[in-house]
Formats: structure tokens, sequence, C-alpha cells
């Protein structure tokens, strides 16, 4: 379980990562740094001790320190992060020194800047605006993410999106719920131990549905709206995927985001969901989602399709005319998507009319409802 480090933990945590840097100081010295400090009303004493080889850090006080200082453990820590000029602590009694306050030149401040490895992976043109620099795609993956798999209603409106793409790029599709994904737990194994490796590495299907989309110059992410958001079993897919990044941090577009382990240049994504309410406001956790998704993964969104009352469309003879101009507008998105980088307002418009429930039809929903319950016919 975590606890909240005390302040003698984080100087032993300080004290090691200046130890990194103290071989190669050029003001070493055989002495003692002693620090009095006040934290939430307790007293914490503790000393650097220091000689041409090493920094130690030991609990107590030590016998004859060449400096000392006295102040909070906050005001310390202001200090040594540059926050606090030392001269401004003494005339604000922030902090006390007693000794020579040279001595702690033997405590390096070099920066981790000058030998630290960190992998290019700069934002482009194309991530910015893919539309100005598209260039038609050779292969197109769509990852269908819906749980019933090729039994589900995305599958369904998916077929004539797939149909307008194929008329100018291969696409190949894989459907998620034939594939085992198990959770990440979160243990920076693929970090750390064995970069770039899972410990899930041999246990599941991962790896192989990664690389099956790797190579892709579009990836179609489709799936019905689960509990508000996206379903587990996609969302497992994206956290496994970290392995599939170096875990430093570089700078982004609009934030910081890791740099890629398996670059694909002018790699594009398109969001396509479905889900069984009326109002298009039920996206909005997938639209954000998706935002922040295509950043951290360098991959920008060119094109979004939401639409609602997926079910309801399917099987109401008054909306069969609806459903027909719906489709023929999905197909219509694959094209243009794939020629354009980008599909047009006026089919968008078409997918995403807006229906409106009337007291007839929710009678009608719940009345299904009431004729399926206990009926065990799941597979609707």
């Amino acid at each position: 379980m975590k606890e909240i480090l005390t302040p003698i933990a984080i100087m032993h945590n300080m004290v090691e990562k200046l130890q990194d840097f103290y071989p190669n100081h050029d003001q070493k010295a055989n002495g003692i740094i002693q620090f009095h400090f006040t934290h939430e009303n307790k007293n914490y004493n503790c000393y650097i001790q220091s000689n041409h080889n090493t920094l130690k850090l030991f609990e107590g006080i030590a016998k004859d320190p060449n400096v000392s200082v006295r102040s909070s453990f906050y005001h310390w820590l202001d200090l040594a992060f540059g926050r606090l000029n030392p001269f401004v602590g003494i005339i604000t009694r922030k902090l006390q020194f007693k000794g020579d306050i040279k001595f702690f030149d033997v405590i390096p401040q070099k920066s981790l800047k000058s030998n630290l490895w960190v992998p290019e992976d700069p934002v482009t043109k194309f991530e910015k605006n893919p539309s100005k620099y598209w260039e038609k795609p050779q292969k197109i993956v769509v990852l269908n993410a819906s749980p019933r798999g090729k039994k589900g209603y995305t599958d369904f409106y998916l077929k004539p999106f797939i149909k307008g793409m194929q008329k100018e790029s291969e696409v190949v599709t894989y459907y998620l719920n034939q594939y085992s994904i198990k959770p990440c737990i979160g243990c920076f194994s693929c970090w750390i131990n064995k970069p770039g490796e899972c410990i899930y590495q041999f246990e599941d299907n991962f790896n192989q549905l990664a690389e099956n989309l790797s190579n892709a110059d579009i990836i179609v992410y489709a799936f019905p709206i689960y509990a508000d958001n996206i379903p587990g079993v996609l969302k497992n897919y994206f956290d496994r995927s970290v392995s599939r990044a170096y875990p430093y941090m570089i700078e982004g577009i609009n934030g910081v985001r890791h740099p890629r382990k398996h670059i694909h240049k002018n790699q594009s994504m398109v969001v396509f969901s479905i889900c069984g309410f009326w109002e298009i406001k039920n996206f909005k956790p997938v639209k954000a989602f998706f935002n922040a998704l295509a950043h951290n993964r360098h991959c920008p969104v060119v094109g979004e399709i939401y639409r609602t009352t997926a079910i309801g469309l399917y099987d109401n003879p008054f909306l069969f005319k609806k459903l027909n101009k719906i489709l023929a507008a999905l197909e219509k998105a694959g094209e243009e998507v794939v020629s354009f980088g980008k599909i047009k307002r006026k089919t968008r418009k078409i997918i995403h009319q807006k229906l409106k429930p009337t007291a007839n039809d929710l009678d009608r929903i719940n009345e299904w409802w009431n004729q399926k319950k206990g009926s065990k016919a799941f597979d609707y």
C-alpha cells in the first residue's frame, strides 16, 4: 500500500539522484552538511556526508558538521530547486545557516539534459494539417471493436463505409472479439525490465494485433457506445499499446507526450461509432477520448462518424427510407476519406441527421424490452 513519504525518505531519494552526478563533480570534499527540518509540527534531523567518492545520507545529528541549515522542509525544497534565493531566505528568516556556506558546493548542480538520450519524434506537417498533405492510402485497417463482432449493428453500418473505401484502397478488417487482450496492470515492466516487452507477451494476442495495425496508412476504430464510452475490450487494447512507446516525455502539438518506437509516417485514424440513444451528445466522451488519443499517438483523426438510434433505424419500417440514405452516405464517406483525408460536410450531415423520439417510439422500445425480458433471446 502506498503511503506518504516522510522528509527523510524524500532526502534519501534526492541524495541517490545527486550521487549519479557526483563522481564527475569538480567540487568534491570531505565533510558534512547537517539539516534540521520542521514539517507538520515534527522535527527531522539528517545529514549528508561527502568524500571524494560518494554522497550518503544519514538520519540523526552529526558531530562537527561543516555547515548546518535550519528551516521548514518546504523552504529547503524551494532552496534546493531554485525557487528560493538563499539571501532572501536568510533575510526573511525562512533559512538559518551556521558554518561554512560554501561547503554546499559539494552538492552537484549539473543538469540531466547534457547527457540524456531521448528519441526524436517531432510534430509533422501532416499531423497539423492532414488534408493539406494528404496522399491516397495504400492500406487501410478496420478494427471492429464491438464485443459482438460480426453479429453486432456496428458491423452492419460499417459494411457500406468499407465498400466505399475499397473503391480506392486495400481494406483489411479485424474483429477484436476474436483476440485475447489482457488488461494492462500498470507495472511498467515494458519500460523498465524488458523494454517493449509486456509481461503478457506470450499469453495473449496483443502483439499480433498491434503489428497488423501498425503498417496501415489509416486505422478505422469502429465500436458501439458501452456505458457512455468505448467498450472495455478496446480500452484494454489502447492501454496495452503503451508498450509500443518510449517512456520519455517530449513536446507535442499541444502538450507533452511519449515518442513512438514504431513510427509510421503520416498514419491517421477514423472514429466510427454507433449508439442506441437519440442524442448526439452521447458521443461527447468518445470525441474527447480520441482527441487525446490522436495527440498522444501522433495519429490525427481524419474522419468521425457518429450514428445515433442505430438499432431503431435498422428495424423501423417508417425509417426505412432514411436508413437507406444514411447507408448510401456512409459509402460516400468511405470514398471521400480515402480521396481527400476528410469527410465532406454534406455527407456528414446526412449520416448524422437527427431523429426525434416520439411517445410512440419510447413505448415501442419499452414494449420490446418487456417482451425480451427473460426470453434468453440475447442474439437480437
